[in-house]
């Protein structure tokens, strides 16, 4: 099965130009034969898209998109981060804001034309840069898909930090033969090594190779530099992309591709 890793720049706020970018990778993944096309989180609106979330236009638009973007990209399965509803869009208040409801940081698994299933972040991270908690619940269900023979397991960015959270989360559901974990994880001194050690870490407990996309480009005074990579399931990676920009890597068994 080949995988590609759709690491590219997303821009806060702009659907249209974002969604794009998405149909050219997916473009380039088709010439290439890839089975899987990842994303990275929240790469429908951009991250962080802060108080653009309690905007209900903003939700309803970002919901447009996806479904576009499926209709649009019927031909291999791809996994899109976005934020979601997931009881419709909220009421419409006079003011123009979302006002309340229960709101996630999800990924939508896009196949055959349609939204075929949504994931939604167990892990909210509420600490330093991250302030995950004003805008969204935890998601409590795990989501295993199965492409090509295999039981694959969505994760997003935070899920993939707690490893025994994980395991538990996962726990009872039968073998897994892939992970994949789409990121919008910021740059600092050291964050690389930490991350590859975590994704060795991870193939090794759960015995499987991990797919991880990280997003790339800036946003106000978080800088996300890529680097999404492969392990095997032995922990030892495989892939992995350039720091800031777009590559390409071929391991013997996944199609990496990415666009900045």
């Amino acid at each position: 099965m080949r995988i590609g890793l759709g690491q590219f720049n997303a821009t806060v706020g702009d659907l249209a130009g974002n969604a794009e970018k998405m149909r050219n990778v997916y473009a380039q993944a088709l010439k290439s034969g890839v089975d899987l096309l990842t994303f990275p989180k929240m790469a429908v609106c951009g991250y962080p898209p802060e108080d653009l979330l309690l905007k209900k236009h903003f939700i309803e638009d970002t919901r447009a998109v996806v479904e576009k973007l499926a209709a649009d990209c019927p031909d291999t399965t791809m996994i899109v981060g976005f934020a979601e509803y997931n009881q419709g869009p909220p009421p419409r208040l006079a003011s123009g804001d979302a006002g309340a409801g229960k709101m996630y940081n999800s990924a939508g698994v896009l196949r055959k034309g349609r939204i075929e299933k949504i994931y939604r972040k167990g892990l909210l991270p509420n600490y330093g840069v991250f302030d995950e908690r004003r805008y969204f619940e935890p998601g409590t269900e795990p989501l295993i898909i199965k492409l090509k023979g295999l039981n694959i397991a969505v994760t997003i960015c935070e899920d993939l930090w707690g490893l025994n959270w994980l395991g538990s989360r996962l726990g009872g559901i039968g073998s897994i033969q892939l992970i994949v974990n789409i990121s919008a994880s910021p740059f600092h001194t050291g964050k690389i090594t930490e991350r590859q050690e975590l994704l060795s870490r991870c193939a090794k407990k759960f015995n499987c190779p991990v797919a991880y996309c990280n997003l790339v480009g800036g946003q106000d005074e978080l800088i996300f530099d890529g680097r999404s990579m492969f392990t095997n399931s032995k922990g030892i990676i495989v892939a992995q992309a350039k720091a800031f920009g777009k590559d390409r890597r071929l391991p013997i068994t996944n199609r990496y591709s990415s666009e900045n």
